[in-house]
């Protein structure tokens, strides 16, 4: 499996690497520009991500336009619904609003509120079968 982590904070990719290593190979990208960057050059290369971790407050882009920008180019890309890439908003934020937006609009498998600790992230992956 391969995850992409997309957050401008470093120590939040340190954190997840260590947690997620055993599972899958960990890309980091500092912001969501470069989060699409990634995800395009992955699927250039034949080796599209399974999951992406995505922050949502980031500046310049922020998540929610990071992830749209992902599931546009999946639809670009021809990719039916049961291949495309797992998304796990990873956030401060709580409220209405950007919990139905990730739903809703971006379509992700999980919103895990930070700060968060191996088991939660572990069992949210666990409950929305991505590990």
């Amino acid at each position: 499996m391969r995850f992409l982590i997309v957050d401008d904070d470093e120590s939040i990719h340190l954190y997840l690497q260590s947690i997620l290593a055993p599972f899958a190979q960990c890309d980091n990208a500092m912001s969501g520009a470069e989060g699409v960057d990634f995800f395009v050059r992955a699927h250039s290369e034949r080796r599209p991500y399974d999951v992406v971790f995505m922050d949502i407050l980031m500046p310049e882009m922020d998540g929610h336009k990071a992830a749209e920008l992902l599931r546009k180019e999946e639809i670009k890309l021809g990719i039916r619904e049961v291949d495309q890439f797992h998304l796990v908003m990873i956030t401060s934020l709580v409220d209405n609003r950007n919990v139905s937006k990730a739903f809703f609009n971006s379509f992700a498998s999980c919103y895990i509120v930070k700060p968060f600790d191996k088991d939660k992230v572990l069992d949210e992956l666990r409950t929305n079968m991505i590990l």
